[in-house]
């Protein structure tokens, strides 16, 4: 069984070793792409298991792939409540401008999309990823965004936490599909929390490309 705790720093060959197996290449192959022996890419193998515990190759890359995922989901953890915090100290005064400032300016992509499901507002980065022009997104309904199969359970999950956003401060989705404007599906990671606007509940989602 593997752990949650940290992973150790690994070396540039070390994570190029782990790259290219979770690529799908074979050990030899590997030796191929590094230009260095089979010999040599076993020694790294035996490094990385020092640093990281006697797994097997699979494990270990599974590992390092996880550890990445959560990393990247702190990082929107962080985003989002540094986004709900500062927009919380506005949410009285209706000001709704100094929302759009805020999230367009954001290094991620953002959607404030209402209890109904419909997009307020997305940010240039929301539009970008997406594939949609500038500003078309907004009044789209999220579901434009989400594959037609994932439709239903997407509306249980809105409503539900909809209902009792207190009970479920915060969402979060790792490696979820989502769709782009000319069909083409996306996998993302996602953060999702709801705040009490002048116009109602809204939820605000804080994506990034997997």
């Amino acid at each position: 069984m593997t752990d949650e705790r940290p992973i150790p720093e690994l070396s540039p060959r070390e994570r190029q070793l782990l790259d290219y197996a979770a690529a799908g290449l074979t050990d030899t192959a590997i030796a191929t792409k590094l230009g260095i022996s089979v010999a040599t890419v076993g020694t790294y193998w035996g490094r990385v298991r020092i640093k990281l515990g006697p797994y097997s190759r699979t494990e270990l890359v599974s590992i390092v792939l996880r550890s990445e995922r959560e990393s990247a989901l702190e990082a929107l953890r962080q985003e989002n409540a540094d986004l709900i915090r500062r927009l919380n100290q506005q949410a009285e005064t209706g000001d709704t401008s100094f929302y759009r400032d805020l999230m367009e300016h954001a290094p991620d992509a953002m959607v404030l999309v209402s209890a109904n499901g419909t997009i307020q507002f997305a940010n240039a980065v929301a539009h970008e990823l997406f594939g949609y022009e500038p500003g078309a997104l907004n009044g789209v309904h999220i579901l434009e965004l989400i594959p037609e199969r994932l439709h239903k359970i997407h509306v249980a999950h809105r409503d539900d936490f909809v209902s009792n956003p207190q009970r479920r401060q915060m969402g979060e989705h790792q490696d979820t599909p989502a769709m782009k404007k000319d069909g083409t599906e996306i996998s993302i990671r996602a953060t999702l929390s709801a705040i009490e606007a002048p116009s109602g509940l809204v939820v605000i989602c804080v994506i990034r490309q997997a």
